[in-house]
């Protein structure tokens, strides 16, 4: 599965004027949402359909390892770029990026769960084939 990019803009840098560091967690949240609509999902319908095979469902962040390695700054214009590892069960592992042009500011492996009536279910067919999940 191919990388894929949210574009945002920084609108909040600390008074130092770097990017405080919990501002790239909301910038990866929005990475990863917006991770299924830019593989032209038809989000309301897949969800529809995973509701009916699993309801009351959520994705929640089980885990999350970053690596900070250059900052941001005002007006800097940055790039999330998302990509699947490993989708096993009931849980996804993807990594991130957050970028400024070439360089790699921050890196991320996250694992996120399914969870459905507060327990980890496996994924619904309708999402791990979206995904390109093997379906056995």
């Amino acid at each position: 599965m191919k990388a894929l990019e949210f574009c945002c803009d920084i609108v909040k840098p600390e008074f130092s004027g770097i990017v405080y560091h919990a501002n790239y967690l909301r910038f990866m949240e929005r990475g990863r949402t917006n991770h299924l609509r830019l593989m032209g999902a038809e989000q309301n319908a897949l969800f529809e359909e995973a509701q009916e095979e699993t309801g009351g469902f959520a994705f929640v962040v089980r885990s999350m390892t970053l690596d900070f390695l250059k900052p941001a700054r005002m007006d800097d214009m940055l790039d999330v770029v998302t990509w699947p590892i490993a989708v096993k069960g009931a849980s996804i592992m993807l990594a991130q990026e957050v970028k400024r042009g070439d360089d790699v500011l921050v890196k991320a492996q996250v694992r996120v769960a399914f969870v459905s009536q507060g327990r980890a279910q496996p994924i619904p067919k309708s999402i791990r084939a979206l995904m390109k999940a093997d379906l056995a």
